[in-house]
């Protein structure tokens, strides 16, 4: 389940930041974390919160292209791309740890389609924009999509891109 007090009306709620305005923090790239790791943690995971393995890469591509230490200009850090407060409530100790930055990006989404009874477009919009901007901007079905901010309305289709495409994989 989701705490809806971490969701105000601020869309600075939310856990992400796109791929593009997600700086490389780290001297190497992926510095020493390498992809059988990153989807065996994934399949720890999608298998113990019931989310789509292909969903949470789909996620991890589109958010930090795979990078575990990866923080964007808003602050979002690690695979997901969580915010600090969103880390500091699901009890992260090091959002660039693997295990745990994907657990609580895994168990946010898995809250999120919970919420939004499965609709991933409406789940994705809350994990880019937030569900206090969807509210605030009268989004009531994946229709709205067009009144979230640009961030959001390129964000949601390239997740979904990348989810097909691992899907066809």
């Amino acid at each position: 389940t989701i705490n809806n007090s971490l969701y105000g009306s601020s869309s600075s709620n939310s856990l992400i930041s796109q791929t593009d305005s997600v700086k490389n923090t780290s001297s190497t790239k992926n510095s020493s974390a390498s992809l059988d790791e990153i989807y065996g943690v994934v399949d720890k995971y999608s298998s113990k919160y019931g989310v789509d393995r292909n969903l949470i890469l789909a996620i991890i591509k589109q958010e930090s292209g795979f990078d575990k230490d990866a923080t964007s200009h808003a602050g979002a850090r690690g695979l997901m791309q969580l915010m600090d407060m969103n880390s500091e409530y699901y009890g992260l100790t090091d959002p660039y740890d693997i295990e745990q930055n994907v657990e609580a990006g895994v168990e946010h989404i898995k809250g999120y389609l919970d919420k939004y009874n499965g609709d991933l477009e409406m789940a994705l919009m809350a994990y880019n924009g937030g569900p206090g901007t969807m509210e605030k901007r009268g989004v009531k079905d994946a229709s709205y999509l067009y009144r979230m901010p640009t961030e959001t309305r390129n964000y949601v289709p390239a997740v979904l891109a990348h989810y097909e495409s691992y899907k066809n994989s």
